[in-house]
């Protein structure tokens, strides 16, 4: 009996890790707008209006307009922090019905100069991690999302901060779990914040679930603790994935090489290397 006992509580155990690992069945987005579309006197009005403190460009196509001649091509508008932008599109005798936009946004002004200042670790003073990944690591950092991004091995509870002043703008935090897997990639808890000054984009990934001290619309500080470090989404392991983005023509952003305070310039980061924050 007692024996009976032993394989049960293993078998559900081993089937409550199983269900843990299935992937999510819900998507979670870092931030909402809002956008209205509106036709009257033979004209589509489209309102974009952008809640984020940093600018949005917005790419608007209709199949159907384009094959009555209506547009072009892809309409392209940049809408600021805190504003709204509307597009107008002539378009008399149409089929209201066969109209389906496919609108994207993407984070930043690619016009606008980047400068490139020295970044606060992503964590608190005193502390001391191991790099787990560094710059162009074949496990992960191999694409131009992530090629300059650098993994510290923070536990899950530790507290991540912020490198600089600025604007959150994207948070995910609802993912409870996450595996060696690349399926696994959209389904990490992460913070994005915007940095005027310097027109950056720094992001703070793999969250624990409900680990974000922040939310969407928040102004932060310098070496504010924002977060607490996880596991979730593709990840060997628990670990902060720090990633710094500038936005991209074409595309959304694109990682660079940066440097932290006390003259420590992150492709000298290797992995296994000890970093204190002192």
């Amino acid at each position: 009996m007692k024996l009976f006992k032993v394989f049960f509580i293993f078998l559900f155990f081993c089937f409550s890790f199983y269900e843990g690992q299935q992937l999510p069945k819900e998507t979670y987005y870092q931030f909402s707008y809002h956008r209205n579309v509106e036709y009257k006197n033979d004209t589509i009005t489209i309102r974009v209006e952008n809640p984020l403190s940093c600018p949005l460009r917005i790419r608007v196509f209709s199949d159907y307009l384009k094959s009555k001649n209506f547009i072009d091509d892809t309409l392209k508008v940049m809408v600021n922090e805190n504003s709204f932008a509307e597009i107008r599109i002539f378009a008399n005798n149409i089929d209201l019905e066969k109209i389906k936009f496919n609108i994207n946004q993407a984070f930043g002004d690619v016009h606008k100069v980047i400068k490139q200042n020295n970044l606060a670790l992503p964590f608190l003073k005193g502390k001391t991690y191991n790099i787990m990944q560094s710059n162009k690591g074949s496990f992960s950092h191999d694409d131009d999302y992530n090629k300059y991004a650098v993994d510290f091995d923070m536990k899950t509870g530790d507290t991540i901060t912020s490198a600089d002043d600025g604007f959150v703008v994207g948070v995910i935090k609802d993912y409870e779990f996450g595996k060696d897997d690349k399926k696994w990639t959209p389904y990490s808890n992460y913070i994005t914040i915007y940095h005027p000054e310097s027109g950056l984009f720094t992001q703070y990934v793999h969250l624990k679930k409900d680990g974000s001290f922040v939310k969407v619309g928040d102004a932060v500080k310098r070496n504010q603790p924002i977060g607490l470090s996880g596991a979730t989404g593709f990840a060997s392991g628990e670990h902060l994935h720090f990633n710094v983005l500038v936005p991209e023509k074409g595309k959304t952003l694109r990682s660079v090489p940066f440097s932290f305070e006390n003259n420590l310039p992150s492709q000298s980061l290797k992995k296994n290397m000890k970093v204190t924050n002192r």
